[in-house]
């Protein structure tokens, strides 16, 4: 048989060939969506269970964890001086950095916990016995890629830290001391899902919610679930 006669049953055969190799391409395209799936829910659950109550609603916050004077008394201050949050040396971060997550404190300190100061300042202080100064230090401030999250795991990761300090505005004595240590580096959709203002936001509402507790607040007790 010549080359360019068309042999009927090889082209059977390939069709049949090329037919069960389509069948099983689905397939297994169809496993790896559902274990995609799957795994984007685990990731989910995982989520919620090893990153708590993070929130950016100053009163249901987690407050921080103090490293010293944990339980620091701060019922005898009045005024509370919110100065701009200083940048570590060794990092290259712009002022304002410090400037708008103090200004994110003192905001949800004035609003959100009804008068638990008689005065919220922002960025100055007349060094009074009976006023609180809250400031800090950014110690780093990435904001990543989304683009990059939304890629690959761990790529283009965003990260906040920071020390919360809390000092008498007299003596500037520290009162009380907190770091603040925030990480989003998951992937696909999810990392996508939250960016550094996210975490700064939820970092603001952990350091309001913590002062708040230290002045005598005490979050609404919690409705129990329906039955």
């Amino acid at each position: 048989m010549l080359p360019e006669q068309f042999d009927e049953h090889h082209h059977i055969r390939y069709t049949r060939h090329h037919y069960v190799s389509c069948k099983l391409s689905l397939f297994f395209e169809g496993q790896i969506m559902k274990a995609t799936l799957l795994f984007s829910l685990f990731t989910v659950a995982l989520v919620s269970l090893t990153s708590g109550c993070a929130s950016t609603s100053s009163t249901a916050a987690d407050p921080l964890k103090g490293v010293d004077n944990a339980h620091a008394d701060l019922s005898r201050y009045r005024v509370a001086s919110v100065i701009a949050f200083t940048i570590a040396p060794t990092n290259k971060i712009d002022a304002s950095v410090g400037a708008e997550f103090a200004e994110n404190i003192a905001r949800r300190l004035k609003i959100d916990f009804g008068p638990i100061f008689e005065e919220v300042r922002s960025d100055q202080s007349s060094g009074r016995e009976d006023e609180l100064l809250v400031t800090g230090v950014i110690k780093s401030y990435q904001p990543g890629s989304k683009f990059g999250r939304l890629m690959l795991m761990g790529v283009g990761a965003a990260s906040f830290k920071a020390d919360l300090q809390l000092k008498n505005a007299a003596d500037g004595k520290i009162l009380f001391s907190a770091p603040i240590d925030k990480l989003w580096a998951w992937g696909g959709a999810l990392g996508m899902s939250k960016g550094i203002s996210d975490m700064t936001d939820e970092s603001a509402a952990a350091a309001a919610n913590t002062i708040a507790r230290l002045r005598g607040w005490a979050p609404p007790p919690r409705s129990p679930p329906p039955r």
